[in-house]
């Protein structure tokens, strides 16, 4: 007679286990992964995409350089954020927007100045343009979506 309420505790053992999982697996099927930025992965897709004439100018060095800089311009204006945080406003930062384009290789620009590199401004608006192009690839740049509502290009 034991054996049979080890059997049914079993049962019921691997029923709740198993509403769990599928519960989880559901959960995060509606969520969109979170997009994480590698500056070597990034890197070696920018420097693969450059013009050859800007890779003639820059070194593999240089391009992280300019990278970090736009990251920490990123930063300073408030269009970047620990992992899990949101930004106040949400649209801090839209792609396409010239001021904010021209602003982020202005501060970039300036960073290699004071920082004694004799980078090119065109180069930086190279390496910027497909950086931005980078992030939209990954899905940390894009438009803003509400919350539970999926993008317009996954619809």
């Amino acid at each position: 007679m034991a054996w049979v309420f080890f059997v049914v505790g079993i049962v019921v053992v691997v029923a709740i286990a198993l509403y769990a999982v599928g519960r989880a697996v559901a959960q995060l099927e509606s969520e969109r992964r979170p997009a994480v930025y590698e500056l070597a992965a990034a890197s070696a897709w920018i420097a693969a995409r450059l013009p050859d004439e800007v890779t003639a100018r820059l070194s593999f060095d240089e391009l992280g350089q300019i990278l970090g800089w736009h990251l920490d311009w990123f930063a300073s204006v408030g269009a970047a954020s620990e992992h899990g945080e949101t930004i106040a406003g949400g649209d801090v930062v839209r792609e396409g927007s010239v001021a904010m384009e021209d602003a982020a290789v202005d501060a970039v620009v300036a960073k290699a100045l004071s920082a004694g590199e004799a980078i090119d401004a065109l180069d930086v608006v190279c390496v910027l343009d497909l950086q931005m192009r980078y992030l939209s690839e990954i899905g940390a740049v894009g438009e803003t979506v509400e919350l539970g509502e999926a993008p317009k290009s996954e619809r």
